[in-house]
């Protein structure tokens, strides 16, 4: 890493498959592709119940000494060692993470907070209140509660590199993290873009939290793209190149 730059690494890469039963068996298991987003007619093929399993991307930065992790994803990652394998890989063990930032309340952002008991947790003040009415309150108190939360509101500088902004839309409180790396400028925006094509056509992702006008989203999209990153990281999809819309 070079002396005044931040460094980002992905912990995990997204992953997501649809999944259905018939007669409490397994019908379908497959990874999701990256992009575009599943079809609804999966539903119809097979006639029957079916749901989503997945996870976030996952990221560490780290800038001034310090560890960061954006969005730490599912309860399993945790459960089963992987996170603690993976922080192993890079020299580190969930005690040497500083503060996670989660950039919204969704169950498969948060859930895995529970490995960084008594860290700080930087999260917009509107998901406190959006977590505890969209959960119930043993859920926000055991991924979050256990935390040292930092609500923010409006722009927050973390470190020298490092900063949040507010990218409303998915969620009411709905936040982004910006890195300064040596490459250029690395934009964690969690569901702001859940697939690359959100952000490319300036679109409005398929989930859209209630009572919050599309254009509220594609306000955040253009947001995003006036700081021209190098790197976009969206929720579920590869991190992309914005300018070439190619994969990285």
């Amino acid at each position: 890493m070079v002396a005044g730059k931040a460094e980002v690494e992905l912990l995990f890469h997204c992953f997501y498959m649809p999944l259905g039963v018939t007669g409490g068996h397994p019908v379908l298991s497959i990874r999701w592709p990256l992009t575009p987003m599943p079809e609804p007619e999966i539903a119809e093929i097979f006639e029957t119940l079916t749901f989503n399993l997945g996870s976030t991307n996952t990221v560490l930065i780290r800038d001034e000494g310090m560890n960061v992790v954006v969005d730490p994803g599912i309860l399993q990652l945790g459960r089963y060692g992987a996170f603690q394998k993976r922080l192993a890989e890079l020299g580190l063990e969930p005690g040497d993470i500083d503060m996670v930032v989660n950039t919204h309340c969704h169950y498969d952002h948060i859930e895995a907070n529970y490995l960084f008991k008594g860290k700080p947790l930087v999260v917009h003040e509107k998901e406190i209140e959006y977590c505890s009415n969209l959960y119930w309150p043993e859920f926000t108190e055991a991924f979050m509660g256990i935390m040292e939360i930092d609500a923010v509101s409006g722009e927050k500088k973390l470190s020298e590199n490092l900063r949040v902004i507010e990218t409303l839309g998915h969620t009411p409180g709905s936040i982004s993290v910006l890195a300064e790396t040596e490459e250029g400028l690395v934009a964690c925006i969690g569901d702001a873009a859940i697939v690359r094509e959100d952000l490319l056509e300036f679109r409005v992702p398929s989930v859209v939290t209630k009572n919050i006008a599309p254009e509220v989203s594609v306000n955040s999209l253009k947001r995003i793209a006036a700081l021209n990153p190098f790197m976009v990281v969206p929720g579920h999809d590869a991190p992309f190149d914005p300018k070439t819309g190619k994969a990285l």
